[in-house]
């Protein structure tokens, strides 16, 4: 199938993509991301040529990122961030922290007026999982190009929550979370990814690590 008849299928649920191919067994495609000035959370739900460096993905030859900021999350620190600040040819330390698919991390855009950035790859295929370490906030997103109810959604599906795990989703400008909670009954307020391309925080409150396994074939 078509990526683009898959976005179609996905009735109320945001998409982003504008062009796709197929070649072979996979789907091949862009997406256009939104930057908002200031912070904003981010993800690249594609896998770029040759990897999905923060180096490749933004490429910064002409100095079009110059003081863009970018942080990535490692929660196996406990708290920690691994900084990448664009300069006029490139990126500070080499851009080589990463933003697999799955992966999210704040980027800083320090003009005025919104910036559009255009992703470009393979959309990820077969089942691939996301580890949410225990006892910590996981800063992560939808591993495949999709966006809303995380839960409903059956390209996201995750339903392995458990009670008190909370998920929190930042709105840029307003500079502000929306918290989501999980109690007994179920989650207290849908939880949503707002846009492809977006991501949010997921606190494993659980002393074991947790996973969220999505699956998809060009075949579906």
């Amino acid at each position: 199938m078509l990526l683009s008849a898959l976005l179609g299928t996905l009735g109320s649920v945001s998409v982003m993509a504008q062009s796709t191919n197929v070649y072979s067994l996979n789907a091949v495609g862009y997406i256009n991301v939104t930057v908002q000035p200031g912070f904003n959370i981010i993800s690249c739900p594609l896998i770029a040529s040759p990897d999905n460096t923060i180096n490749t993905i933004l490429t910064n030859g002409n100095g079009q990122y110059k003081k863009f900021q970018f942080w990535a999350w490692s929660p196996a620190k406990g708290v920690g961030y691994n900084e990448d600040v664009g300069v006029g040819s490139g990126w500070v330390n080499g851009g080589t922290n990463t933003l697999n698919p799955g992966q999210a991390g704040w980027l800083f855009n320090p003009s005025n007026t919104p910036v559009t950035i255009t992703f470009v790859g393979t959309v990820p295929s077969g089942t691939n999982t996301t580890t949410l370490v225990s006892n910590s906030f996981n800063l992560v997103s939808s591993i495949l190009p999709t966006s809303g109810d995380i839960v409903t959604n059956s390209l996201m599906n995750f339903t392995n929550a458990v009670k008190k795990d909370q998920v929190w989703t930042w709105t840029p400008g307003a500079v502000g979370y929306t918290e989501y909670v999980n109690t007994p009954s179920g989650w207290a307020a849908d939880p949503i990814q707002t846009n492809v391309g977006g991501g949010f925080w997921y606190l494993n409150n659980q002393s074991t690590n947790n996973t969220w396994t999505q699956s998809f074939s060009v075949n579906q």
